[in-house]
């Protein structure tokens, strides 16, 4: 070995040697290895790890803290690159220290027994790296394809993140356009059922004034004749409400309204001119020739009470007039006959002044005259007797004291007549009681009274079927 060889070992007796014996067993290429390794500072118990530090250090130290990566072949060709750098570097230094120019391999390292290969191996860059990361050729590897597939991973993740963001952003974007359009459709709504409920309200305020004013009091019980033709205008009106909840009440007060608008113009028309004015019945009404008069019913209680007395008026001048003639011829015989009696016998006195007593009491409270008005005797619960009528001085007719003043005031209470405004007619005499019947003004029957008892009846529902004869 050259001195300027031995002095830097010398100097250098600390680094790791490569014993020249143990060079001769190796191969060209192991020998280079393992002087690689020696010059490296690679000690007989470092790890892989630590010996692929301490060979590369130049190039850790180069590229730290990157990565790089390689493939298998690529490694390989480099270190079989870096080997026959290394050989060639170390002949040409032993030729210049020996002179020789192109030995053998083999030549040259006879020629130096005692050859010891030295290298200064720096130990903090060993400790520094051993806090780095350190790309080795198995591990950069695997750890490119732990990267790679961390990557993939982290490429699939974040796919799946943004996928999931953008299905956020369409549910949301979904949501809120759902939920203006409801907002919007729910305004929209709520315009038009303020405003159908302004119209409504409006249209059943017009309905209800027109419904008040076909009637002449607040209490709706008579009618305005003047107000019929505008029926047609209430029906208009009650068709703008269909559907609302306010139609079926006014769809009732229409129906009931239009009943007894029909049964007023029916009665009416069986008369020559309107029996029932405003709710109030006209007796000097005259019933048609041809009339038919049937019963009718509307559910309004006066209306009904009016309608029934026309009714009877009616029926009343219809019967009276297909009796009248035979009636007058019967009270004109009657007449002549008692004033014959009369003038053949000449009661005394005092029978001339019991007769006159007994025909003023007769007479007395008979209430208004039935001249001129039919007078329904054809429902009387007591058969008419002209003969005994005509038997006007019979003690039979005279009232027992205070019955007739008693079924009079019993009358008034009850609504049948007002003050006098009443008809008492003679009907028969039975069993030698004096009945009469009593009416209306307008002739309408009320019923039957004993002028000895008190007991009246009429045709109404269960009342006596018999009287007290």
């Amino acid at each position: 070995m050259s001195k300027k060889r031995r002095n830097r070992h010398k100097a250098e007796h600390q680094e790791a040697q490569f014993d020249f014996d143990e060079a001769k067993e190796l191969t060209v290429g192991e020998a280079m290895r393992k002087n690689e390794e020696v010059e490296a500072g690679v000690l007989p118990g470092d790890s892989i790890l630590d010996k692929y530090v301490k060979q590369h250090k130049d190039e850790i130290e180069a590229d730290k803290f990157e990565t790089r990566q390689f493939s298998k072949d690529d490694l390989v060709e480099k270190e079989e690159v870096e080997e026959t750098q290394t050989l060639d570097n170390l002949l040409q230094e032993l030729r210049e220290e020996t002179g020789v120019t192109s030995p053998a391999p083999e030549d040259e390292l006879r020629q130096f027994d005692d050859l010891e290969l030295t290298r200064v191996s720096e130990a903090p860059l060993v400790e520094e790296f051993e806090t780095e990361e350190v790309p080795l050729v198995g591990a950069e590897e695997a750890l490119t394809r732990s990267r790679v597939s961390d990557n993939e991973d982290g490429n699939s993740k974040k796919k799946w993140v943004l996928y999931g963001i953008l299905a956020a952003l369409v549910v949301l974007i979904l949501g809120t356009g759902y939920y203006v359009y409801r907002q919007v459709a729910r305004s929209t709504k709520e315009i038009q059922t303020s405003q159908s409920t302004t119209n409504t309200q409006s249209d059943a305020e017009e309905f209800n004034n027109l419904y008040d004013a076909f009637y002449t009091d607040s209490n709706k019980t008579a009618l305005k004749n003047s107000q019929f033709d505008k029926l047609s205008q209430l029906k208009t009106l009650l068709d703008k409400l269909e559907g609302s909840r306010e139609y079926t009440l006014a769809k009732s007060k229409y129906d009931s309204l239009a009943t007894q608008i029909k049964a007023i113009q029916d009665v009416n028309a069986q008369f020559e001119k309107p029996a029932i004015v405003d709710g109030v019945l006209d007796t000097n009404a005259k019933a048609k020739s041809d009339a038919k008069f049937t019963d009718i019913k509307t559910g309004n209680t006066e209306l009904d009470k009016v309608l029934d007395k026309a009714i009877s008026l009616g029926k009343s001048q219809q019967t009276s007039a297909s009796s009248s003639s035979s009636s007058e011829t019967s009270s004109s015989s009657s007449r002549q006959a008692s004033e014959n009696t009369a003038s053949e016998t000449s009661p005394s006195s005092s029978n001339t002044a019991s007769t006159e007593t007994r025909s003023t009491r007769s007479e007395v409270n008979m209430g208004v005259s039935s001249a001129g008005v039919a007078v329904q005797r054809s429902a009387s619960r007591v058969s008419y007797n002209q003969s005994a009528i005509d038997d006007s001085n019979n003690s039979a007719w005279d009232f027992a004291d205070g019955v007739l003043e008693q079924i009079l005031a019993t009358s008034r209470s009850r609504g049948y007549i007002t003050g006098n405004q009443y008809i008492l007619e003679r009907v028969n005499i039975v069993n030698g009681n004096g009945y009469y019947n009593l009416y209306k003004p307008d002739g309408t029957y009320l019923f039957t009274l004993n002028c000895k008892t008190g007991y009246f009846v009429g045709n109404g529902s269960g009342h006596a079927d018999d009287l007290d004869y």
